[in-house]
């Protein structure tokens, strides 16, 4: 099966049934398949060849659906952009790629502008909602009329997106996706969530982001409805929630954090078709879970997973976080056990699988594993082994099999020769009531290299900064935590720094830390 047979397969079976919805514009399934058959009909019609790379740089609207199938019926290669990025930032990346044509809507007319006249390969450029700029998107694919694309001579393991990392740890790389991968990570997630075709997902994270890539797909592959949220709005969600019968949707959990805050000051809310929201790139903490799952009245579920991973690598069930709620507050440091397509393995340096508790690399083996890095032979060759893949993230495994995760190889803090990682002070931290978000980093200490710092968003029934409070966290990481691994200092702040993806930006964190230090 090929990414561009989902709508396809959709239009046949649901053609008169809603596909996508944004504002007072929606979509049928039959509508989105002919639109994707037009716009993959224009990009070949315009010169592109087979395997000639796309960079689409948008916000959340209603043609990401259709485009990022209509590249895939072409035989052509998605490069999804962050419409964050800085002008050089996305240049490099459309270099990078090769990109040959570029699409972009008008909230990005201004960083397209400067990135067409920057010099590059792009042949093909579409605007949408303009064509100030460029043609504008509309009139090529009506221009086209009816068109089917004919999928003969392409093959599930034909490259069908570059994802290129956040770059948190360096240059971004482009992750190859292809077919196979992405249509595994799609039965993973439907099976793992217990997925129906009757849901109505609100799409509030970006497309550009690799979950929001493959939530796409998930949500497609069993001929959903995707309700599009154009930007995160507190009020907007709400509205949505009950306007549509949403019954699920995915965010990361500084905006389930932000949702709880504005849900506590309106009078009380009900959500009866909202059935579970999914969450990834942290943790969240008990607090948090309780407040959320009281206030919205659904499951709740996380998912672990990488880049180089089409879908789940680890899933924390609703049954889990219903457990948490009722006390079993230790999985909430966890991020699940594996999912039914993922093997997992906690490897030493040597190679060897380690026994639970003790702590080594995540090795991941998954039909949804990419194959690799885009021109990148040496960190390919570094990452993807006989072994599996070899995420960087440190974690243990429990005797049941849930994993805990420490921390990134590359945020490890040394103080004084020993080895300290960030994840496992911030579940200390996040045990405590008062306490919305944790982040721990390392900064520059005189005597011992470095020392861990805590950066803390408190829940809002808290005062900010009080000696109180950071003292209560004092004494809690002395109960809990080794002498070495004492924090060395405590902030207090309104929200943190993070990326277009939800992640805490600690490179932000300890930018002040790294001038004080030098």
């Amino acid at each position: 099966m090929l990414v561009g047979d989902i709508p396809r397969l959709n239009a046949r079976r649901y053609p008169g049934k809603a596909a996508v919805i944004c504002g007072d514009r929606e979509l049928t399934w039959s509508g989105v398949n002919e639109r994707a058959n037009r716009l993959g009909a224009y990009l070949l019609g315009a010169g592109l060849q087979r395997g000639d790379r796309v960079a689409v740089v948008a916000s959340n609207i209603l043609e990401w659906p259709e485009i990022s199938f209509g590249i895939s019926k072409a035989g052509l290669v998605l490069v999804p952009v962050n419409v964050r990025l800085a002008v050089p930032e996305i240049i490099f990346l459309l270099g990078d790629a090769g990109a040959k044509a570029l699409i972009f809507d008008s909230g990005s007319a201004n960083v397209a502008s400067e990135v067409i006249a920057s010099g590059n390969e792009l042949s093909v450029v579409l605007q949408i909602g303009g064509s100030d700029l460029a043609p504008e998107y509309e009139r090529g694919i009506e221009g086209v009329g009816s068109a089917t694309l004919s999928s003969a001579g392409l093959s599930p393991d034909d490259l069908r997106a570059l994802i290129y990392t956040s770059g948190t740890t360096g240059l971004p790389k482009a992750v190859t996706n292809t077919h196979r991968a992405m249509i595994y990570g799609a039965m993973d997630h439907v099976q793992t969530v217990d997925a129906k075709s009757t849901d109505v997902g609100l799409a509030i994270t970006p497309f550009f982001t690799s979950g929001g890539a493959m939530r796409t797909i998930s949500w497609a592959y069993l001929g959903q409805t995707m309700v599009v949220l154009p930007k995160f709005n507190e009020e907007e969600i709400v509205h949505h929630f009950k306007r549509y019968n949403v019954t699920n949707t995915i965010m990361v959990p500084t905006m389930i954090s932000r949702l709880c805050e504005y849900l506590q000051a309106q009078p009380h809310q009900d959500f009866p078709a909202l059935s579970s929201i999914g969450y990834g790139s942290a943790p969240s903490s008990p607090a948090l879970i309780r407040s959320a799952m009281d206030l919205l009245g659904c499951d709740f579920w996380q998912r672990y997973g990488q880049s180089e991973v089409a879908g789940f690598v680890t899933h924390l069930s609703p049954q889990d976080h219903r457990g948490i709620v009722a006390g079993r507050s230790e999985i909430a440091k966890s991020c699940g056990t594996e999912s039914a397509s993922s093997e997992i393995a906690v490897l030493d340096d040597d190679g060897q699988e380690l026994p639970p508790g003790e702590i080594g690399e995540v090795v991941i083996k998954s039909d949804a594993v990419s194959n690799g890095y885009w021109n990148r032979p040496d960190d390919t060759a570094e990452r993807f082994q006989n072994t599996g893949l070899h995420t960087g993230d440190m974690a243990y495994r429990d005797q049941e099999g849930y994993l805990y995760l420490v921390d990134r190889k590359n945020d490890l803090i040394i103080s004084g020769a020993f080895n300290i990682y960030p994840g496992e002070i911030e579940r200390i931290i996040n045990t405590h009531p008062a306490v919305r978000m944790a982040a721990v980093f390392g900064a520059p200490h005189p005597t011992w290299g470095e020392t861990p710092i805590v950066a803390v968003v408190p829940s809002d029934d808290w005062v900010a900064g009080t000696p109180a409070l950071e003292q209560e966290l004092k004494d809690l990481c002395r109960a809990n935590l080794a002498g070495y691994k004492q924090p060395g200092g405590f902030e207090f702040l309104d929200e943190f720094p993070v990326s277009a993806a939800g992640k805490i930006l600690k490179t932000e964190l300890k930018k002040p830390h790294q001038k004080q230090g030098s």
